[in-house]
């Protein structure tokens, strides 16, 4: 019997299972291919494919160096299909470890003449029977039980400080300081050493045509580290220089830094290069002068939320496939592929994702999917995006995020309303609209800001459709009481407004 043994390129991790397997030096092989699953339907960022391809060379390398008498076969980039290279061995098993997500797997098995067998994830912390039994799935019901099981910021059997949850001390504005002193970015200081700048060398030689046609984003090598060991060291400087500011300005959003407070930790903890459970012991290990608001807030978002997500959408992912929950339907605007646009805050966002591959989960949420849920996008063609732009994006944490959470497709599988909103929102947690030719305090005019006729004109437009549905009725209710407040005739204005406004969206004049 031939078996392979293939380490996907998201699990580069040191406790793989594959590596504590007895491979016999006549039979089975261990395998590493560089490969872009869904390349024609998503045109990933530059920087997105040179990172995840010199994370793989660098674990390659600490794996070869560690372990010499593991035998590795490692295919560097190919357009050749990823079967292609598994079936030249003429195996009878082809082993993988779970991708977490149909599409993935069903990438992985197209076309390979071997039988395959799918061995269990084990680079997360929880799994389906720590989820509610039936949606609305409450995310803070199993962020309590995985605090409990897992013992962190816990004091024998209740909450450090008393409470679960301190994300109402976590809204500050920004300072308006750091339009002139912005805080260190971790995505300007650069983690690579000789080995990461030899590899991506290589890379750049060989990738610069492939991927210099047609794509969004800068072809530049990124800064983050690559392997474990700089990892290690990259988390404690979060922890030393930026964990104490997280919780309270964790939502702020300034053009002059991409990474802000924020870790910075999501593209290696996907890619498994560091576990969450490194990440969770060293928060949890904290200094005591580290306000606690900070601490569980970023609890929340690695215990609770990442793991909260990828079970809903494990549990739900043939109901994403189609998901459209309010049947929208324009195509993805022009200045979401770095179309100049007059609105600040977008081309701001934009652009940070078009130089970095990055941007925070707010300016994700409150920015670029707030935008495009107002100017009634199809939702699918806003996850591609995702998908496509961000180094962190995979199919399992991306999908939930942006089709529930952002866009709403699911119908509240999970998020009780559409995160939506008008400029006063941006305007209040960021310096944008400072900057901005729109006003943010306008809703009608030619100098108006987007967002205010879009957002009331969504509310209008969900109050029509969703009056019948008593949940989401509930939360949308007061918006849609003020909303039938207005005049009739400031009604009309505001609705030709904002369809004036999503027709220049279309042809990129906005």
């Amino acid at each position: 019997m031939k078996r392979v043994f293939v380490i996907l390129s998201d699990q580069l991790s040191s406790e793989h299972p594959f590596l504590k397997i007895q491979l016999n030096a006549l039979t089975d092989r261990l395998l590493m291919v560089e490969s872009l699953p869904d390349e024609e339907q998503l045109k990933y960022h530059p920087q997105k494919i040179l990172f995840t391809f010199a994370c793989m060379r660098r674990f390659a390398i600490e794996l070869r160096k560690e372990n010499p008498s593991i035998s590795l076969d490692y295919v560097e980039f190919s357009r050749s299909n990823f079967a292609e290279f598994v079936n030249r061995y003429s195996a009878v098993e082809v082993h993988f470890v779970d991708p977490c997500g149909a599409k993935s797997l069903h990438w992985i098995q197209k076309n390979l003449h071997a039988k395959c067998i799918v061995h269990a994830n084990p680079f997360f912390l929880s799994d389906d029977s720590m989820l509610q039994a039936k949606p609305p799935y409450l995310m803070e019901t199993f962020y309590r039980a995985m605090r409990i099981k897992f013992g962190i910021l816990m004091h024998e059997d209740k909450p450090l400080g008393g409470k679960w949850n301190y994300d109402e001390e976590n809204r500050l504005a920004p300072l308006q300081i750091w339009e002139k002193n912005p805080p260190e970015d971790f995505l300007q200081k650069d983690w690579c050493d000789e080995t990461d700048v030899e590899i991506y060398k290589a890379l750049e030689k060989t990738l610069q045509h492939f991927l210099s046609q047609g794509r969004f984003g800068k072809f530049h090598r990124p800064t983050l580290p690559t392997h474990a060991r700089s990892a290690q060291v990259f988390l404690s400087e979060f922890i030393s220089k930026r964990l104490d500011f997280f919780g309270p300005y964790e939502d702020a959003m300034i053009a002059e830094s991409v990474g802000l407070f924020h870790s910075g930790l999501s593209p290696l903890m996907n890619l498994q290069i560091i576990s969450p459970r490194e990440i969770l012991s060293a928060v949890a290990a904290a200094p005591d002068a580290v306000p606690l608001s900070s601490r569980e807030g970023f609890v929340r978002q690695v215990l609770g939320w990442r793991e909260f997500v990828r079970l809903v959408y494990l549990r739900h992912e043939k109901e994403y496939e189609s998901a459209n929950f309010f049947g929208f339907s324009e195509e993805l605007p022009p200045l979401y592929w770095g179309h100049p646009t007059r609105m600040n805050c977008l081309s701001t966002v934009v652009n940070q994702v078009k130089e970095t591959s990055y941007s925070h989960h707010i300016t994700r949420l409150m920015v670029l999917g707030n935008f495009a849920i107002l100017a009634h996008t199809d939702p699918h063609e806003v996850n591609r995006w995702f998908w496509a732009v961000y180094l962190d994006a995979f199919e399992w944490v991306v999908t939930p995020n942006v089709l529930g959470m952002s866009q709403f497709a699911d119908g509240g599988l999970f998020a009780t309303k559409p995160y939506v909103s008008g400029a006063n929102y941006i305007n209040k947690m960021s310096r944008f609209c400072k900057k901005c030719s729109y006003d943010p305090k306008k809703t009608l005019g030619e100098d108006a800001c987007p967002f205010n006729a879009l957002y009331w004109d969504f509310i209008d437009t969900t109050r029509k459709q969703q009056a019948h549905r008593a949940s989401f009725a509930r939360r949308m209710g007061m918006m849609w009481s003020v909303w039938e407040k207005k005049a009739d005739e400031e009604k009309s204005a505001i609705r030709l407004q904002a369809e004036a406004s999503r027709k220049r969206v279309r042809l990129g004049e906005l």
